[in-house]
């Protein structure tokens, strides 16, 4: 009801009596109050003292009486009588018609207060609005993905960058279980009844803790997840916690290139030994391996195990011409070369192989020809190394897409397979030296192909979802581009 009644589209007309200070004062504190909507309306004043100002200088019409003010105004609806006179009150009592309400000196302060404070309060809201507009502003600008938890559990408020992240409406999101979108705050959190217990949380204590996942496209992401347990300042107790969950995506493939670094070089002081200590002796095993092969003196059983050795003795010949390439700074000449070219000559040699296996390759050149920058032989044994490690995936089968393109500024020649994809936690070492789940393998294949596309600037990207295959591309310096 009383709502309603200040919703009323009414205006209060006034007239005043009171000395010029009063009347000054009262002119210039409606003025300062001025609504959008004016429903207080300063008409007239009459003017109790001889000794005032003159009556032009004021900013409303004045007169001496009040029934002069009156007649010159029957628009008025209220008369304020600030002079506490009582004789001139009472006869003001007397003499206003029932239309006009009298407002004596006690009630005017009472009104005159309640607007000061409404002026007060209108400050203060203003004030606030600013500081929390400017507040939001701030966090929203923030890279960073930010939630409030409150002390039920549930989720208070977020930030924009969080909101668009998850595609939903802020108010959408306000009062969800914060587990939906961050299951791994179970592991640092405690939890109640499925959700996540505030109230148990240590005071002034922060969390953190790294989360690796791939995102839509199958690429590994890897952020950092901050947890702050907010307390009441008076109790102590936690009532709130703010969660901050950062990209540090690009930090933590540096630091991977620098911990893949120091491995190099340690692998290279390890091969220059090795070389030195293994390689000749292995060499003299082989090669009187290969001659006691021929000697027909020895029985069938004594070729099978002398054959043994010779493998053997190959294959860590092998294993150590690898090491030894890995690590040796190779000294080639870059040149411009057409990529398409490299790929056909490449799966010319597999194509047999691949036929045998019943995998069915499928080429999807740019029929521009990209030309990109490198040295062709290496990119065309990057290619096979690819294609074989796709075709060992596929056991059973499948299909191999081979495709090249230019996009950002780069040339780049990918190969997709329709296999079993990489688990998660293997896919954040596939890039490391000597991992290999393979049984034989000596985990080579992929750091060297990495290698070498970075010693011509280039580079190399894998995506894979598990169960829907694997898909890596080999990125390369355009004709036009510096290495």
């Amino acid at each position: 009801m009383f709502e309603s009644l200040l919703r009323e589209d009414h205006c209060d007309c006034i007239g005043i009596l009171g000395n010029s200070i009063v009347i000054t004062s009262l002119i210039q504190l409606l003025k300062d109050s001025k609504r959008d909507v004016e429903d207080i309306n300063l008409i007239a004043g009459v003017l109790v003292d001889g000794n005032g100002l003159p009556s032009t200088d004021f900013e409303i019409p004045i007169y001496d009486q009040v029934e002069d003010m009156l007649a010159a105004h029957p628009e008025i609806t209220m008369v304020f009588e600030l002079s506490g006179d009582c004789s001139r009150v009472s006869k003001l009592r007397r003499t206003l018609p029932a239309s006009i309400t009298l407002v004596e000196l006690p009630a005017a302060r009472f009104f005159l207060k309640l607007h000061a404070t409404d002026r007060l309060w209108i400050a203060c809201k203003v004030d606030l609005m600013q500081t929390q507009a400017l507040f939001k502003c701030v966090v929203d600008q923030l890279p960073e993905d930010i939630l409030i938890i409150g002390s039920n559990g549930m989720i208070m408020d977020c930030n924009k960058h969080f909101s668009d992240l998850v595609g939903e409406d802020v108010r959408d999101i306000r009062y969800k279980n914060p587990l939906v979108y961050y299951e791994s705050l179970a592991t640092v959190c405690p939890i109640k009844d499925g959700v996540v217990d505030v109230e148990a949380m240590t005071p002034g204590k922060r969390k953190e803790f790294l989360l690796s996942e791939a995102d839509s496209e199958g690429k590994m992401r890897f952020y950092r997840i901050y947890v702050y347990p907010i307390s009441d300042e008076q109790s102590g107790n936690v009532v709130q916690i703010v969660v901050m969950r950062r990209n540090i995506t690009n930090r933590t493939l540096m630091e991977q290139r620098l911990r893949q670094s120091e491995r190099m070089a340690t692998v290279g002081e390890l091969a220059a030994y090795v070389a030195h200590e293994i390689r000749n002796p292995l060499v003299a095993m082989g090669g009187f391996a290969k001659v006691l092969m021929k000697n027909k003196s020895i029985d069938h059983d004594g070729h099978q195990k002398v054959e043994i050795i010779f493998e053997e003795a190959s294959r860590l010949d092998k294993l150590l011409k690898n090491i030894l390439n890995f690590v040796r700074a190779q000294d080639v000449e870059i040149v411009e070369f057409d990529v398409n070219k490299e790929v056909e000559g490449a799966l010319k040699l597999l194509s047999h192989e691949c036929e045998k296996k019943g995998i069915k390759i499928e080429l999807e050149l740019d029929p521009r020809n990209p030309v990109g920058q490198g040295v062709p032989e290496q990119v065309k044994q990057c290619l096979i190394n690819l294609v074989i490690n796709s075709m060992e995936a596929l056991v059973d089968g499948g299909r191999i897409k081979v495709s090249t393109g230019v996009e950002d500024g780069r040339v780049w020649l990918k190969v997709s397979d329709d296999g079993p994809g990489i688990p998660s936690e293997m896919r954040v070492r596939v890039f490391d030296p000597f991992y290999s789940t393979k049984l034989n393998g000596n985990g080579l294949g992929l750091p060297m192909v990495k290698k070498i596309m970075e010693d011509f600037g280039g580079d190399i990207e894998l995506v894979s979802c598990e169960g829907e295959g694997t898909s890596v591309s080999l990125l390369l310096p355009t004709a036009m581009a510096v290495a």
